[in-house]
């Protein structure tokens, strides 16, 4: 009687007869564990050390958080509060120097025109602004406009 051995063929090279989910290793199961948790981890900490780095880099765009930060500092230090940041308005910006302008809203109906630039100094971005106050509207019709005052005439009380 002939056997049939063409059936049975020798395992290929590389291969076990086991089957896979048997012969996963510790280290097989390390390098998976790697993969889900390690890479996204990887990729987070590369997006945070891009943010911190882009700011040596990068100015400021009018209305983002870094730039509202520097407004709230230099408010605080004058003492300004506006009841919020918006809206800001980008009038030019380029890689050497980013123009805004602001008019906010004070809580006594007053408003706030601020014209602010961040520029390079070297490798640092500073801020240059300039803040004039409008009165509120109810204020100039209620009170006399001080445009065009005149000076009191002499021998007139004032």
């Amino acid at each position: 009687m002939k056997t049939d051995r063409s059936s049975a063929k020798p395992p290929a090279a590389g291969r076990s007869p086991r089957s896979t989910s048997a012969s996963s290793s510790p280290a097989t199961s390390y390098r998976l564990t790697f993969r889900i948790i390690g890479i996204p981890v990887l990729a987070v900490a590369a997006v945070l050390i891009y943010r911190g780095v882009r700011d040596r880099f990068v100015l400021p765009e009018c209305d983002s958080g870094r730039a509202k930060d520097t407004l709230a500092e230099v408010f605080k230090q004058l003492k300004i509060e506006p009841l919020r940041y918006e809206p800001i308005k980008t009038i030019s910006s380029g890689k050497s120097e980013v123009v805004c302008n602001a008019l906010l809203l004070l809580a006594d109906g007053a408003a706030v025109n601020v014209d602010y630039s961040f520029f390079w100094q070297g490798d640092k971005a500073n801020m240059k602004y300039s803040i004039s106050r409008r009165e509120a509207e109810s204020s100039r019709i209620n009170s006399p406009s001080r445009r065009g005052s005149l000076p009191a005439k002499r021998g007139e009380p004032a």
